[in-house]
């Protein structure tokens, strides 16, 4: 193929894309620096990915876009590989190539960039959306134990939805691991802290037939012989109120996520009664463009109802672990050693308590 012929093929590249179907996100023609960058090989796989895609062969398509991007990673491979994927139904892929294309395209293609970010709403609407992060940074992380990079991750993991472990490991450092199980459209962080290899053990606990000799020699602090006075009475009106709140949060929590149930229902509905007519809403027709509009607005109060329901998740428990807190925490004058202290993530909120009881 001589290289007139290269620059129009990658020329038409997404704009060929099956007619109607609405999948494009890469047009206009490239540059001869674009061109250099696909060997011949990567270059004749483009071509016969693109003309399967323009004849709606999805699987064929797919096939040499993948092969192409296995022999280079360009932005116009992952444009097109995640337009196959996600008419096959690949949600995972389409997301993990779609964002490579979103992060390495120029910032000058904005109308292409668009269509990509359109496709990309669409494919994680169907897989869950997770941040991995380590403390420290630099660790090896892996997904159901297969590797997918080092920390800091460039680009978000993308997981159908269901339980799946996460874990990390780092020369000098104990492995750490936190299992998840979420739902198709979840956005969540995973922090994963990993303890060095030879931190100190925990003082061993001394018998309690013990004498003092044997709990100083333990690093103990020597015991007290006398018994413990009984705390003060405490009021229980902040529990009561605290509590009363949290009960009023859940509600709200609750009300909201049935709002944006029906809302994200209503959406559905339209969206396949606009499929069912032969109608599309990234470059809609003047038929459709009202009825697109309906269809974002209940996208939008789905994800509005979503958010709020978070948000008043998160308030309630943390106003329960606020009365926890409360009944926990240890009078001026009580000699047991406790640390309380209330943790409130983007997920929910708890509690972290430690010490003597």
């Amino acid at each position: 193929m001589n290289k007139h012929a290269l620059l129009c093929s990658l020329g038409l590249a997404i704009a060929l894309i099956a007619p109607g179907s609405s999948a494009q996100t890469d047009a206009g023609s490239p540059g001869p620096a674009e061109a250099d960058a696909l060997t011949d090989k990567a270059r004749q796989l483009y071509d016969e990915g693109l003309a399967a895609l323009n004849r709606s062969r999805w699987a064929e398509a797919h096939a040499s876009f993948l092969a192409a991007w296995r022999i280079k990673r360009h932005y116009q491979i992952a444009s097109n590989l995640g337009v196959a994927e996600l008419r096959l139904g690949k949600h995972r892929d389409a997301a993990e190539h779609l964002s490579w294309y979103l992060r390495e395209a120029p910032a000058e293609r904005t109308a292409q960039r668009q269509r990509a970010e359109a496709l990309l709403k669409e494919a994680l609407a169907k897989v869950a959306t997770i941040t991995a992060t380590t403390v420290p940074e630099g660790a090896e992380v892996t997904v159901d134990g297969v590797v997918i990079g080092r920390t800091p991750l460039p680009l978000p993991v993308f997981l159908d939805p269901g339980r799946h472990v996460i874990g990390a490991e780092l020369g000098g450092y104990k492995p750490g691991q936190e299992q998840i199980e979420p739902a198709a459209g979840d956005a969540i962080g995973v922090a994963l802290h990993l303890v060095r290899s030879d931190a100190e053990a925990p003082a061993a606990a001394v018998p309690a037939t013990a004498g003092p000799r044997a709990a100083s020699e333990a690093g103990l602090a020597k015991l007290p012989d006398a018994a413990m006075e009984p705390p003060a009475a405490r009021s229980w009106v902040p529990v009561v109120v605290l509590g009363a709140a949290s009960v009023v949060g859940l509600g709200v929590g609750v009300g909201m996520t049935v709002a944006s149930n029906d809302a994200a229902a209503e959406k559905d509905e339209r969206k396949q009664g606009i499929l069912r007519e032969g109608g599309q809403c990234v470059d809609p027709a003047s038929a459709f463009v009202e009825r697109c509009k309906a269809l974002r607005s209940a996208g939008s109060r789905a994800d509005t109802f979503a958010n709020g329901a978070r948000v008043a998740f998160i308030a309630s428990g943390a106003l329960a672990a606020a009365a926890v807190t409360y009944v926990l925490w240890p009078h001026a004058d009580a000699k047991a050693s406790r640390t309380v202290l209330p943790e409130v993530r983007a997920d929910g909120a708890g509690l972290i308590v430690s010490g003597a009881f």
